[in-house]
C-alpha cells in the first residue's frame, strides 16, 4: 500500500494502553452508563470495511467485545456485497483502499438495495475538509479522523445506533395509513394501480414517506416493473419467523429506483418458501408494515396465500380491482362475499374498474349496482401511453404526469382519501 503513503496498522485506529481495555485502561464503562433507556436492537450488526488485516482484526475484537456482531470485507467490492447480503444495522468504512475506494463505497451502498436505512460511518486518517466533505455527500452519516480513543468509537457508534433505533420506534408506534390492493381474477391489472396509487402518493413529500409492498403470489412482479433487483433468494423466512419480522428489520430490505420516490418491500421470488409460515409470524409481520411509513400500498394479487387473511383484517381500505365483464363480476362477487364472512365490513371497500383489454361488457353504474359498493374510480387504459411508461420500467404519473389517465388515479387517490 506505498501508494497511499505510511499508512500506520492498528493502533492508528483507536489509541488505548490495552486492546482489551474497551472503555478505559480500567474496564469500567463510560460514566452515566445505564442511566437512560437503551434502543440499541439486541445484538446490533456492524459490517467492517478496511483493506489493511491489522485494522479489520482490531475493530473485529474492540467491537466484538462491546456487545456487536461484526463481519468484515477486505476491499470496496467485497463491503458492498457483504452490506446488500447481510443487511447490517451499521457500516464502519476506510477511505483510503486500492480499486474502490471509501468514497465509492459510500454511494453504492446509499444507492444500492440495502441503503434505506443503514448507517455508514467514516473512520480514515484524511483529515481535510474536502474529503469529510465528499464522504458526507457520498452518503456518509459520520465522519470520525484517526486516531481516535477506542472509548468514543464504541460511544459514538453506540449513540448513533441508539438514536436510530429510538426514531425507529417511535415510527412503529406511529399507525402508517395501510391500503391493500387486490383483485378476484388475473391479467386485469392490480399490480399497475398499486404501483401508480403508491407513485402518486408522493407528491410533495419525502422517499421516506411511501412504501409499496409486493406480496402477490407466487411471484411478485413489482420489482421488474420498477426496475428494482430483487436478489433471487428473497428470504421470506427470515424476514417473517423468529420474531424477525420487526419495523427495523423490514426497513432493511426496502429497495429504491432513484426515479420514483418510494420504496419497495420486494415480492416473493420463485421457488421461495411462503406457503407454511406460522400464522403469529404473518400477524405480527402486518402490524409492524405500518411502522414503515406513512402511507403503505400493499399488492395483494389475486391468489390465495396466507398473507391475505391478517392483511385484509388490518387494512384501513381494501381497494378490489374488476374489470367490467361478466366473469370477472362474478368472481369478485364470490370473493366480496368472503370478505364479509370473515367479518370485514364493507365501508373499508371500494371498487376500482381497471380495463386493460378495452373491453367495457358493463357500465361504472352497472358494476356498482351488481356489486353493491362503491366505486371509486374508472381506469381506461390508453395502449399507447402504458406502453411507453412499461418501457422505461415507471409508473405512468411518473413518466407521464400530464396524460389525461393520470387524472383518473387523482380521482381514486382522493376518493380513497375519504374512506
Amino acid at each position: 500500500m506505498a501508494r497511499y503513503g505510511n499508512r500506520r496498522s492498528a493502533w492508528w485506529i483507536c489509541r488505548t494502553v490495552s486492546s482489551s481495555a474497551i472503555w478505559s485502561t480500567s474496564g469500567s464503562p463510560p460514566e452515566g452508563r445505564g442511566a437512560f433507556r437503551s434502543y440499541i436492537p439486541v445484538t446490533a450488526r456492524i459490517a467492517v470495511i478496511d483493506d489493511e488485516a491489522p485494522n479489520r482484526t482490531y475493530l473485529e475484537t474492540l467491537l466484538g467485545n462491546a456487545g456487536f456482531h461484526v463481519q468484515a470485507a477486505a476491499g470496496g467490492n467485497d463491503g458492498v456485497v457483504l452490506v446488500e447480503k447481510e443487511r447490517p444495522d451499521l457500516v464502519l468504512v476506510d477511505l483510503m483502499m486500492p480499486e474502490v475506494d471509501g468514497f465509492a463505497v459510500c454511494e453504492r451502498i446509499r444507492k444500492g438495495p440495502a441503503g434505506a436505512d443503514i448507517q455508514i460511518v467514516v473512520l480514515s486518517a484524511l483529515d481535510g475538509l474536502d474529503a469529510k466533505v465528499r464522504a458526507l455527500e457520498m452518503g456518509a452519516d459520520d465522519y470520525l479522523v484517526k486516531p481516535v480513543e477506542s472509548r468514543e468509537l464504541v460511544a459514538r457508534l453506540k449513540a448513533m445506533l441508539d438514536g436510530a433505533e429510538r426514531l425507529r420506534q417511535q415510527g412503529s408506534l406511529a399507525r402508517g395509513r395501510l391500503t391493500v390492493v387486490v383483485g378476484a381474477k388475473g391479467g386485469i391489472g392490480t399490480s399497475t394501480v398499486a404501483m401508480n396509487l403508491a407513485a402518486l402518493q408522493t407528491v410533495g413529500k419525502l422517499p421516506e414517506a411511501v412504501v409499496l409492498a409486493d406480496l402477490a403470489v407466487p411471484v411478485g412482479t413489482l420489482g421488474s416493473m420498477l426496475n428494482i433487483q430483487v436478489p433471487d433468494q428473497w428470504a421470506w423466512r427470515e424476514v417473517l419467523e423468529d420474531g424477525a419480522a420487526s419495523v427495523h428489520r423490514l426497513s432493511s430490505y426496502l429497495m429504491r429506483n432513484s426515479q420514483v420516490p418510494l420504496r419497495l418491500l420486494p415480492g416473493v421470488r420463485r421457488g421461495s418458501s411462503y406457503r407454511d409460515m406460522r400464522p403469529e409470524a404473518i400477524s405480527s409481520f402486518a402490524t409492524s408494515l405500518r411502522g414503515l411509513a406513512e402511507t403503505i400500498v400493499v399488492d395483494l394479487g389475486n391468489q390465495p396465500s396466507p398473507f391475505a387473511p391478517p392483511l385484509l383484517r388490518e387494512a384501513d381500505v381494501i381497494l378490489v380491482v374488476v374489470e367490467p365483464e361478466v366473469i370477472c363480476l362474478e368472481l369478485t362477487g364470490q370473493f366480496l362475499s368472503r370478505l364479509r364472512e370473515t367479518g370485514i365490513l364493507s365501508h373499508r371497500i371500494r371498487l376500482v374498474i381497471s380495463n386493460p383489454h378495452g373491453s367495457l361488457q358493463l357500465s361504472r353504474t352497472e358494476v356498482a349496482t351488481a356489486l353493491k359498493l362503491e366505486v371509486a374510480a374508472m381506469i381506461l387504459y390508453q395502449r399507447d401511453e402504458f406502453s411507453a411508461a412499461s418501457k422505461r420500467r415507471l409508473p405512468i404519473v411518473i413518466q407521464q404526469p400530464q396524460a389525461p389517465l393520470v387524472g383518473q388515479f387523482k380521482e381514486l387517490m382522493q376518493a380513497l382519501a375519504a374512506v
